[in-house]
């Protein structure tokens, strides 16, 4: 790509773990787990969350080391001290978390520790031909990215590209992705696919993690599957099915309805109101009502207005034009804290940035939107009760509430997150892709927990990028183009993904 590093012609890679232990405190992450990585496959794997996943990608990658066990590089011992001497073994990670540094351009996010091969005499630095050098592995991804953007001006879903790039820039003989399409949407998804289905043609060995089954079973010609830290099983070519792999993930049958039935009921009061609303790329304004006790999704491409319309409501934005009511009287929200205290919680779509402060405990994150008190003081005893009951109730897992929020999977952040909302006791919630990085064991659990406050009288926003999700959920569907609502569906009459997706692109 750049014509420097170890060459444009792929090594071969065979990575074998033997009996991989890994301990943090008490909690065993990985144990007795043994797999090969072989060269030109993609191996994908599959469990719950805090299952090791994670865990087991960042030791094969130099970033964590094993308590105890081997490691394998075609058949000879590797022991990588850190992340860059794995890149100098030709393996790469893309971390789950973004580790974008804003204030750095695209560029040098992709070569962010490796500017230096394109110094010129006397030291300084060849912009130009690094930018060139950039955009050649950005378009090998086709994503409609320039390398002269503002990066402030991509969504999260473009940084998670720009991470990518960044790995691809390594030219890896093994690449590990750990959640990388999370972030994406479907559009981006499908690019990253048909990168990886290109580099196993070009003999590059891959590994990768992903809570979505489709993704899996599009890819995939091996699947490791682990549980409690230990590899219960793996599937392979034609053996590759989604019942085996979310029935030894979870220890149990899923059961085929993961969204729970919904109820009819009479109409009830509108909640929210929204009134000639104007985004910022639309040509037309925007109507929306949503009831007690009823889920709107709203579905569309990255940047078609549903996150910018949950961030109106929540009071990070500005409408341009228009009005807003809640039960029945205006709501002008001027700050986040307006939206809280009119009883409308929110769910973000980064968790790590927005939804949680990461090296803060459990106890401090579950509790911190409705901080419990006697009187004047914080309530210690209350505080603890509470944030055992969240994580009991969204099965959280964790052997200590006091432990940072930094310990825990994604996909548990993500509970925390939904926990800390669902402690103000809303009205009202605006969810912005709330399973992102979820397993489907956990998702039944949330969709269930949603369907049950629902029917209590909740009413919610969602916006999401998995249109099974939101077919799945929803009562009503709007479907945003460029800001204009370009499609609506009750979604108790039957209704299709290929039905939505004609009304988004």
């Amino acid at each position: 790509m750049d014509g420097e590093g170890r060459g444009d012609e792929v090594q071969t890679i065979e990575l074998t773990a033997e009996h991989l232990f890994k301990s943090y405190g008490s909690t065993r992450a990985l144990v007795d787990v043994s797999t090969t990585l072989r060269p030109g496959r993609i191996h994908a794997f599959a469990g719950e969350n805090g299952a090791g996943k994670s865990t087991l990608l960042k030791i094969l990658a130099g970033v964590e080391s094993a308590d105890g066990g081997t490691l394998l590089l075609n058949g000879k011992p590797y022991r990588p001290r850190n992340l860059r001497d794995a890149e100098e073994h030709g393996i790469a990670l893309v971390f789950q978390e973004l580790t974008i540094n804003p204030s750095l351009g695209i560029a040098e996010n992709i070569y962010i520790d490796r500017m230096r091969r394109f110094s010129r005499r006397f030291g300084t630095l060849d912009a130009k031909k690094m930018r060139r050098t950039a955009q050649i592995i950005i378009d090998r991804l086709d994503i409609g990215i320039s390398v002269e953007q503002d990066i402030a001006s991509l969504d999260l879903g473009q940084l998670k590209c720009i991470e990518i790039c960044r790995a691809l820039s390594t030219q890896p003989s093994l690449i590990l992705l750990d959640e990388a399409t999370a972030f994406l949407g479907w559009k981006e998804v499908e690019a990253v696919l048909a990168v990886m289905r290109r580099l196993r043609e070009e003999g590059v060995t891959l590994g990768f993690v992903s809570h979505h089954i489709a993704e899996v079973m599009g890819v995939a010609d091996t699947v490791i599957i682990l549980k409690d830290g230990a590899n219960v099983g793996e599937l392979h070519g034609a053996d590759i099915n989604a019942e085996t792999i979310h029935t030894r993930m979870v220890g149990r049958e899923v059961s085929a309805e993961l969204y729970p039935a919904r109820h009819e009921r009479a109409a009830s009061k509108t909640l929210l109101e929204l009134s000639g609303i104007r985004l910022a790329e639309s040509t037309e304004d925007l109507n929306l009502t949503v009831h007690a006790g009823e889920v709107v999704g709203i579905a569309g491409l990255k940047g078609a207005g549903g996150e910018q319309i949950i961030a109106i409501i929540a009071g990070d934005q500005r409408a341009a034009a228009g009005a807003m009511a809640l039960n029945g009287s205006p709501y002008r929200p001027r700050l986040p804290t307006d939206g809280w205290l009119a009883g409308i919680s929110y769910v973000p779509g980064d968790r790590a940035r927005e939804g949680l402060i990461v090296d803060f405990s459990i106890l401090d994150n579950l509790v911190m939107a409705a901080s419990p008190h006697r009187g004047p003081v914080f309530n210690k005893a209350k505080a603890v009760d509470i944030a055992k009951g969240a994580v009991r109730r969204l099965s959280i897992k964790t052997n200590d509430i006091r432990a940072p929020c930094s310990s825990l999977s994604g996909g548990n952040m993500q509970k925390v997150v939904l926990g800390k909302c669902l402690g103000t006791e809303p009205r009202l919630m605006l969810l912005n892709n709330p399973t992102r990085g979820v397993d489907v064991g956990a998702r039944q659990d949330i969709y269930r927990a949603i369907r049950k406050l629902v029917d209590g009288g909740l009413a919610v926003l969602l916006v999401s990028e998995d249109l099974t999700e939101l077919l799945g959920i929803s009562e009503r569907l709007i479907v945003l183009r460029r800001g204009n609502v370009s499609g609506s569906f009750d979604l108790n009459q039957p209704c299709t993904e290929q039905e939505v997706v004609r009304c988004m692109v």
